[in-house]
């Protein structure tokens, strides 16, 4: 489109320089066709009317070209293109500019024409015209009359009694008379147009020959009057038949009117056969000027507006270009370039907005490079958070809550989108223990409490720290809040003081256990049969007996719980090690359904078989026990390969474990049976505990528990 534009102005620029000559030469032309000296004078009719056609034709043209101008302009205007604006009013101000001074200068022009016109033709011109040939033509006219009567003088003299006679007339006493009667020629012809008597003065030449000129009154017999044109001037001369009865003769005289005067006479003469032939063409000469004075006009103003365009559009376009490179960089393309022909003041803002572009390019690459290192940190810190098990929350300047992770929604059971945005006063409204904690916050300082939460029926121990953050100047950009749940170290501690605890009394307990059951198995064998009629004695050894069993078979536990041997991680089928822990529990309780169900393969990974072994005999072991009459016991096992990790489910459709006791479920020495001595669950826990796996408890619908077990699957 840009190619086929530029390849339109230059037609049209062709086009102007090509038409302005042409009517440059045609207006000179028209001009130069008034002087009467000119060759193309504008007795010419078809040339007139053809330099009146052709600025017509000019006229219309010019009318054209300034209407499409203007129209193409005003189009431009209402399709809102950029610096259309701009443009209509510098062209407008240039053809104002001109505009005014030219249509004063067309108008006096025009009315300085007609009045010209009007006044050079009219009837008092034309009169004194008519008037000063009227004098040439008296004044030939008296010259003749005089002729006439100096012939009938002469005549007088040549002819007597009708005879021609030259005998008794002395050419020494005509000369005289051609002076006398300011006659400068005489001639006698006779009838045989001979010439008999020829006197002349200078500068009239004296072998003038008029035989020519003697055949019409020789033909009519009669005087004739005429005019012959000499070099020297117009010779008048009368031409009188010599005759009395019969032709003699031909009597020539004439009179030599002065240069002078026959070219003021002829120079009048052409004046008024102009004024007559001018006079004809009044009115269109009246509007072949007034044709040209418009063509002239619409010239400039066509000049002015093609001035004003190109002006225009020196500016406009570089501007619209600005405007449009513009809008592509609030677009956000930095890749702008504003390629236009310019010059001064408006190529110098064309250099210093590519020079903008150029440095804002740069600048936002910088501003890029900074804001992926940013986003990068971000993402780091937000992965950060959002992996570790340590609550962070983080206030802004004025209290409100603006970052949340999930370790704060795992801990506190509340979701994100419940905080944000609160103020953290209102922390104290959900859970009470925290309004010590904002209370004791203190500028600039660093807290750090350990504190109780209650939550869905779970006890958590918490430690609390809280940090102000300030910027360079001082001034607070608000605080960060770190929770981290100190619960399972707590069981942990509490679990190995128990083991501390356990293993020092199997150590003092077992020692004097078995002489004490010898001792009393001893007295059994040897007073048992001389006390026969003493039911007491037989029922204190039986007793102490029995208990000491009781306690051997206690401390085995303690011995067990406080010397768990280390593990042995092996490349083991999870499968297989469940297969063979449901197999012994199948035999012996034909009133539970035992099923194994596989939801996704698991693969083989590393863990100890003997101990995970144990963990699912003593978590069998409770789901038997749990079932009093018939039941199912399902383990089902799956691998998700995110998060590479093997799931265990121990389901049973027993009496289930209240919400409240879910909590101590594994701690040492808590146990819901009467008979149990509360470390089977927490062996089993230990042992889930050092394969860094979990272990927790839901309810199974409609009716039971179910034990889930998290462990990492290493190959």
């Amino acid at each position: 489109m840009e190619l086929k534009e530029k390849k339109k102005r230059r037609k049209e620029t062709l086009l102007i320089f090509i038409l302005i000559p042409i009517i440059g030469f045609l207006i000179y032309i028209e001009s130069k066709s008034f002087n009467p000296d000119f060759q193309l004078r504008i007795t010419n009719t078809l040339l007139f009317f053809i330099l009146v056609n052709l600025n017509i034709i000019l006229l219309i043209l010019f009318v054209f070209l300034v209407t499409r101008n203007f129209v193409k302009l005003i189009a431009e205007r209402k399709r809102g293109i950029v610096g259309s604006k701009i443009r209509t009013k510098l062209v407008l101000l240039f053809v104002g500019l001109s505009i005014l001074p030219t249509l004063v200068l067309f108008g006096v022009a025009v009315k300085f024409v007609f009045s010209t016109f009007n006044y050079w033709f009219n009837v008092k011109v034309e009169q004194a015209i008519n008037q000063t040939l009227e004098i040439g033509h008296i004044y030939y006219k008296q010259v003749s009359n005089e002729l006439i009567h100096y012939s009938e003088l002469f005549q007088k003299g040549f002819v007597n009694n009708g005879e021609l006679v030259f005998e008794n007339v002395s050419l020494s006493k005509l000369r005289p008379k051609l002076r006398e009667y300011n006659v400068d020629l005489l001639q006698v012809y006779n009838h045989k147009l001979q010439p008999l008597v020829s006197l002349t003065r200078k500068p009239v030449e004296q072998n003038l020959d008029f035989k020519t000129a003697l055949a019409e009154p020789l033909k009519i017999r009669k005087q004739i009057t005429s005019v012959r044109a000499l070099p020297y001037g117009d010779l008048a001369y009368t031409i009188t038949p010599l005759e009395k009865g019969r032709l003699w003769g031909f009597l020539v005289i004439g009179r030599l009117i002065p240069p002078d005067l026959v070219k003021k006479l002829e120079a009048v003469r052409k004046t008024s056969e102009d004024y007559k032939q001018l006079f004809l063409f009044v009115n269109p000469l009246k509007w072949s000027l007034f044709i040209i004075f418009s063509v002239i006009t619409l010239l400039v103003i066509f000049v002015a507006t093609w001035v004003g365009f190109h002006m225009a559009k020196a500016i406009t376009i570089p501007i619209q270009a600005l405007a449009g490179a513009t809008q592509e960089v609030a677009n956000g393309n930095l890749d702008v370039n504003v390629d236009v022909e310019a010059s001064d003041e408006v190529k110098m803002l064309v250099d210093s907005f590519n020079q903008m572009v150029t440095d804002l390019r740069i600048a936002y690459g910088k501003l890029q490079e900074q804001k992926l290192e940013i986003e990068r940190r971000h993402r780091y810190t937000k992965t950060i958070l959002e992996n570790i098990r340590t609550g962070v929350i983080s206030t802004s300047a004025s209290g409100y809550i603006i970052t949340v992770n999930p370790a704060v929604e795992e801990i506190l059971g509340v979701k994100a989108g419940d905080l944000i945005g609160r103020p953290f006063q209102d922390l104290a409204e959900l859970f009470p223990e925290f309004s010590q904690v904002i209370s004791d916050v203190k500028v600039g300082e660093r807290l750090e409490k350990q504190i109780k939460l209650k939550i869905n029926g779970r006890i958590l121990s918490l430690i609390v720290s809280t940090t102000l953050l300030k910027d360079k100047q001082g001034q607070p950009l608000g605080a960060v809040f770190v929770f981290e749940d100190i619960t399972q170290l707590e069981k942990i501690q509490r679990m190995a003081a128990w083991r501390e605890v356990a293993k020092r009394i199997a150590h003092e307990i077992k020692n004097p256990l078995t002489p004490i059951q010898l001792s009393a198995q001893r007295l059994r064998r040897r007073y048992l049969t001389q006390f026969q009629g003493e039911p007491v004695f037989d029922e204190c050894t039986q007793m102490i007996v029995k208990q000491v069993e009781g306690l051997k078979k206690m401390v085995n536990e303690f011995s067990n719980f406080a010397k768990l041997p280390e593990v042995n991680l092996t490349l083991n089928n999870l499968a297989e090690v469940i297969e063979e822990a449901l197999a012994v529990y199948r035999s012996a309780h034909l009133h539970i359904t035992f099923e194994l169900n596989q939801i996704t393969p698991v693969p083989k990974f590393l863990f100890d078989r003997e101990q995970i072994k144990r963990a699912l005999l003593n978590l069998l072991d409770n789901a038997v026990a749990s079932i009093e009459n018939q039941g199912k016991v399902e383990v089902a096992i799956s691998h998700d390969s995110f998060l590479k990790i093997a799931r265990i489910e121990v389901k049973d459709t027993g009496h289930g474990i209240p919400d409240e006791l879910k909590t101590r479920l594994f701690e040492p020495y808590f146990s819901t049976k009467k008979s149990g001595t509360g470390l089977g669950l927490t062996i089993v826990h230990t042992i889930i505990s050092d394969h860094q796996g979990f272990i927790r408890v839901k309810d199974n619908y409609p009716q039971g528990s179910i034990f889930v077990i998290e462990l990492p699957v290493r190959s």
